[in-house]
């Protein structure tokens, strides 16, 4: 991957974007991992869902945002959407262990 400033051409841009994107693929799906792991150690589906604690996740992913100058707003509906699949997926997982 190079970096912005060693890019001379669209290619090197979209070529770079693909790399990251990859990247950021394989660390959703190592965040899987722990969200699979986490339904173990959850007693309910009240638990499983964690309302409080995705508010308050979603509060420090927007700060992170801001810091990284991405609009939090953005940041805000990708990790809704994100955790929305998770607690889904955990709620299976939950629930075939009972």
């Amino acid at each position: 991957m190079k970096s912005t400033a060693d890019c001379k051409n669209i290619r090197d841009v979209r070529d770079s974007i693909d790399f990251i994107d990859r990247e950021l693929i394989g660390l959703i799906g190592r965040r899987a991992e722990y969200v699979k792991k986490a339904a173990e150690f959850k007693s309910s589906e009240r638990d499983v869902r964690a309302a409080d604690r995705v508010e308050t996740m979603l509060k420090i992913r927007k700060i992170w945002a801001a810091e990284e100058n991405i609009s939090p707003e953005i940041i805000e509906k990708i990790y809704r959407d994100l955790v929305a699949y998770f607690v889904a997926e955990e709620l299976h997982n939950w629930k075939e262990r009972l």
